[in-house]
């Protein structure tokens, strides 16, 4: 199993742990410990769901990345696909934590996390054709988040960006200057996020993945939601000795 430098210092708080090499491969080894992660995240009660994404150097045009090994097929695509969108589900928060190179599989991890903070070696980048990679749903969430003409360019030109680059592309929402601060400021976001009502940000989370509806057809679900919150605040009914 790959491991990062951050690893051994933030999983106390965390409800499932999981480490993917920036250069990883897509293997049913990998998918497995994926469900693994999301059973885990399921059942648990409160924490974050850590995703230490990376730790990997970039690959080379001598030695490029193969993300797709002999016999990789359409179903287990499909598998990793519907694992992912468990992830992305998640009754808890996820927080991804990117050091190194972060490309293939590692990116479409990053891709479905909650919040997605950089230590300032991290550099991401879109796999292509030539490296074995699919055209996954991550093309999908790459234009619902930073919009279609950057995510045309990104997969055109698939530039290795800087952990800068992608906070300014929206690829990451925060970055560290340094590695202590990579390890402090992660620290703080697995206490912080850890407190989150699971659920209720379960829901939230859904009406953002709404908002491409049309407004009558997202209103329902916003509705029943807001019934919801409104009835967790009403004092519970006195009962009679």
């Amino acid at each position: 199993m790959p491991t990062t430098p951050l690893a051994h210092s933030l999983t106390d708080e965390a409800a499932a742990v999981l480490t993917v090499g920036g250069n990883e491969r897509l293997t049913p080894e990998l998918v497995s410990r994926v469900a693994s992660a999301v059973t885990r995240a399921e059942s648990a009660d409160g924490g974050v769901v850590l995703l230490l994404l990376g730790g990997d150097s970039a690959p080379t045009a001598q030695d490029p990345a193969d993300f797709a090994p002999s016999g990789t097929g359409i179903h287990l695509v499909n598998t990793w696909e519907r694992v992912l969108r468990r992830l992305e589900n998640a009754g808890r928060p996820t927080l991804a934590v990117v050091e190194g190179a972060c490309t293939g599989p590692a990116l479409e991890v990053l891709l479905i996390a909650d919040y997605r903070l950089a230590a300032p070696d991290a550099r991401l980048r879109l796999a292509g054709a030539e490296d074995g990679a699919w055209p996954g749903t991550a093309v999908h969430r790459l234009a619902n988040q930073i919009g279609t003409a950057r995510a045309r360019r990104l997969l055109l030109l698939r530039p290795w960006l800087s952990a800068a680059e992608a906070a300014a592309c929206d690829l990451v929402d925060e970055t560290a200057g340094s590695a202590r601060e990579a390890r402090e400021r992660a620290a703080a976001l697995v206490a912080e996020l850890s407190a989150l009502p699971g659920q209720e940000w379960s829901i939230r989370r859904r009406l953002l993945f709404d908002s491409g509806l049309s407004y009558e057809e997202a209103l329902g679900a916003h509705l029943a939601a807001c019934d919801r919150s409104l009835r967790r605040q009403q004092p519970l009914p006195a009962t009679r000795p």
